[in-house]
């Protein structure tokens, strides 16, 4: 009996021929492979510029440094979310407050962010930068938050790193790639393993704001620059005769070695060419789910907002673990013996010991809700209609 985790990657033969092409070349890390990957990038989701990173996480933290975020500084992001989205204002000294939930698509409220933006504004204390989360692949109300951000002024990080593909529609009936519209700041990607495509650990911030990408890659690299252009210090970089040395570079910010190599990279642009194909596969996993379990007594699952193209990182069930009379440990444990793995995405972050003691859970009671019904289900796009039956029979079985 084979087990089946809850996500893992999906490796062809055309990606190992794209690593070991790299492998036999010139670069592993700094070469052709990461501008071409992230020019990809660039064309499947409609930004003006993409900026690799080694993690999701590295590009959270730049995105932050690029908002100019600092300590005294206050950033909102969502209740459930993986505490990256936290961490990476944290990263930088400055203050988190977490709003909670839709407690339909289970995204980022804009109802409860207003409420934490008022009453900060009200105190003195604006709020500067705003990560939105686009859980499980669904991207969080995108229209709401613009209007946010006009009203309030915040710098908008939209973390998509769980949707990557999903597509909305605005109220003038045009669709939207994430990633393409250009009212968030910066909109981070992430290529861990059980992602839509991955580069083994990666991640990416698309921009359409020219200054803020000079910045990102600036900040990525140690701060440091080559281009003569940009050089401050002109008497230690021309030789006498006015050109320029070729030894010089300049480190003009603190940076980090936040680069992704040419082998993630030739990674990631293969698995790219797949990444369509893979939503559209989640997508009819995640409908053979609703079908069958939706029926059950005490199962349910999250919305989708009209006009949302679901990339469906997760399959999340809301299961109603009280009414059904088991723990979810046990139903957790049950499916685990018979060689299937489920998660629960995620533990509510201002619930975590670091964050506790600055926040209130009745900030966000439809978190609560929600943690108490989680459970992430098999999602990736190898699972065959077998496999997808087998789970629902055994999780069916567990609940009995």
């Amino acid at each position: 009996m084979k087990f089946i985790p809850y996500g893992r990657q999906d490796v062809s033969r055309e990606d190992i021929e794209a690593v070991v092409a790299v492998l036999k070349s010139d670069y592993l890390t700094q070469g052709p492979a990461i501008e071409s990957f992230e020019k990809a990038v660039c064309l499947e989701a409609g930004a003006s510029h993409a900026i690799a990173c080694s993690n999701g996480t590295a590009a959270l933290h730049l995105a932050c440094l690029a908002a100019d975020l600092q300590a005294g500084d206050m950033a909102v992001t969502s209740a459930i979310t993986f505490v990256a989205s936290a961490n990476c204002a944290r990263y930088v000294g400055a203050e988190v407050r977490f709003a909670d939930i839709d407690p339909e698509t289970l995204t980022i409220s804009p109802l409860s962010c207003r409420r934490i933006l008022e009453k900060a504004q009200s105190e003195g204390r604006p709020v500067k930068v705003v990560v939105t989360v686009d859980f499980a692949g669904h991207p969080c109300d995108m229209q709401a938050f613009a209007q946010l951000k006009k009203e309030f002024g915040f710098v908008w990080i939209q973390d998509a790193c769980h949707s990557i593909g999903a597509t909305w529609e605005d109220s003038q009936g045009i669709r939207w790639k994430v990633g393409e519209w250009p009212s968030p700041d910066m909109t981070v990607l992430s290529f861990h393993p059980v992602k839509h495509i991955t580069t083994g650990e990666g991640g990416m911030i698309l921009t359409h704001d020219d200054r803020l990408a000079h910045r990102l890659r600036l900040l990525r690299t140690h701060g440091i620059t080559r281009d003569p252009a940009e050089f401050e210090n002109k008497s230690e970089a021309l030789a006498a005769d006015g050109s320029v040395n070729p030894w010089y570079y300049e480190m003009q910010q603190l940076g980090f070695n936040y680069r992704l190599t040419d082998i993630q990279a030739a990674l990631g642009e293969s698995q790219l060419h797949r990444l369509a194909a893979g939503i559209v596969r989640r997508r009819e996993i995640v409908a053979a789910y609703e079908a069958r379990l939706g029926r059950h007594p005490h199962i349910a699952f999250p919305k989708v907002a009209d006009g949302v193209w679901h990339a469906y990182h997760l399959a999340v069930a809301l299961i109603d673990f009280d009414s059904a009379g088991k723990s979810r440990a046990a139903v957790m444990n049950h499916l685990r013996e018979a060689g299937i793995g489920t998660q629960v995405h995620y533990i509510p972050v201002p619930l975590m010991p670091f964050y506790a003691a600055a926040s209130d859970s009745a900030d966000y009671p439809s978190a609560l809700v929600y943690y108490r019904k989680a459970l992430s289900l098999p999602c990736f796009p190898q699972l065959t209609d077998a496999d997808v039956a087998r789970i629902c029979s055994v999780l069916e079985v567990a609940l009995a």
